[in-house]
C-alpha cells in the first residue's frame, strides 16, 4: 500500500510537471471599434460593424465583437485579416458584409506584449452606388404616394439631427394615421443573385415598412421587406434586398418605399438620413 502510494505521487509529480511544460505564453491581440472610410460619392462613414472574422496568416481565430483583447499562440511578424460581419434587418445571426473590403495588417507579436489591430473598412472597388440620398441639399428624392399625411420635412434640428447635417422627417399626425412615400426614380437592379442592400438611419417611436416596387411595363408589384421597430436614438440597419429583386424579370425597375400604419402611439414620428441603395457591379 505504501509503494503504491509513493507511485501513484511519482507518476503526479511527473504529470503535473509535464502539463506546466506544455503551457505557451500566448501573446495578445487588441482589436479597437471598427471605423469605415468612405470616399467622395459614397455617402456617410456611418456604418454599424461590431464584429470582425479574424485571420492570421489565412488561419481563422474566430469571430470577435470589438473592442476586444484575445490571445494568439504566435510570435513575430504575421498577416493579420479582419472581415467585416454584421446583422441584416430580420435575419438571425452574423453575415460577412461582402460590399466592404477585408482589412489586412502585419503584426508584429511579442510573446506576453499587447499589440493592436485597428480595421479601417472601405467598399469594394467594383460598388454601384444605385442611390444615395442623405437630404444635405435640403431637398429629398421621394414623394408621398398616398395617405393621411401629404407632406414631410427635411429639416436640421441640433435635438435630432444624426451629425449635424439634415434628414427626413415624417410626422404622421395624431389618431388613426398612415402613409407611404416612396422614391421618385426608378431603379435598375440586377435580378442575378447578386447581394443588393439598402443601407439607412433611423429613429422612429412607431414601426415602419421598407420595401420595393417592382416596376414593368404589365404590373406593379409591390415587395415589402423588413419592419425597422421603436427606437428612441438613431440607429444603421442593413436591409437584404437580394430575395425581393431576384429573378423579377429584365425589364423590371423598383422605387423604394417606406410605409407606417398607426392607431396607437400618441405622437408618431420617423426619422431617416443617408441611404443607400448598392450592389457589387460585375
Amino acid at each position: 500500500m505504501k509503494n503504491t502510494l509513493i507511485l501513484f505521487v511519482l507518476l503526479t509529480s511527473i504529470l503535473l510537471a509535464c502539463r506546466k511544460r506544455d503551457i505557451v505564453d500566448p501573446s495578445y491581440m487588441h482589436i479597437t471599434p471598427i471605423e469605415q472610410n468612405s470616399k467622395p460619392g459614397q455617402g456617410t462613414n456611418s456604418h454599424n460593424i461590431e464584429f470582425v472574422y479574424t485571420l492570421i496568416n489565412d488561419n481563422s481565430i474566430g469571430t470577435y465583437q470589438v473592442p476586444a483583447t484575445v490571445p494568439v499562440l504566435y510570435e513575430g511578424a504575421y498577416s493579420v485579416e479582419a472581415r467585416p460581419m454584421i446583422k441584416w434587418f430580420a435575419r438571425e445571426g452574423l453575415h460577412p458584409y461582402s460590399m466592404m473590403k477585408n482589412y489586412v495588417q502585419t503584426i508584429n507579436f511579442t510573446k506576453l506584449g499587447v499589440d493592436t489591430l485597428k480595421p479601417v473598412f472601405e467598399y469594394q472597388d467594383k460598388i454601384q452606388f444605385e442611390w444615395l440620398e442623405d437630404f444635405n441639399d435640403n431637398d429629398a428624392s421621394m414623394s408621398v404616394r398616398f395617405g393621411t399625411i401629404d407632406t414631410f420635412y427635411v429639416q436640421n434640428e441640433l435635438d435630432h439631427t444624426f451629425d449635424g447635417t439634415p434628414y427626413m422627417y415624417i410626422p404622421m399626425g395624431t389618431g388613426e394615421s398612415f402613409f407611404e412615400i416612396e422614391s421618385k426614380d426608378l431603379f435598375e437592379i440586377p435580378d442575378d443573385g447578386r447581394e443588393v442592400i439598402l443601407e439607412i438611419n433611423y429613429k422612429t417611436n412607431v414601426p415602419f415598412t421598407i420595401g420595393l416596387y417592382a416596376t414593368s411595363t404589365s404590373q406593379v408589384i409591390a415587395l415589402p421587406s423588413v419592419t425597422p421597430f421603436a427606437v428612441t436614438s438613431w440607429q444603421k440597419g442593413y436591409v437584404y434586398l437580394t430575395d425581393e429583386v431576384f429573378n423579377q424579370g429584365k425589364d423590371t425597375r423598383f422605387r423604394v418605399f417606406f410605409r407606417s400604419a398607426n392607431a396607437s402611439v400618441a405622437n408618431p414620428e420617423i426619422y431617416i438620413d443617408n441611404l443607400k441603395l448598392l450592389y457589387r457591379n460585375g
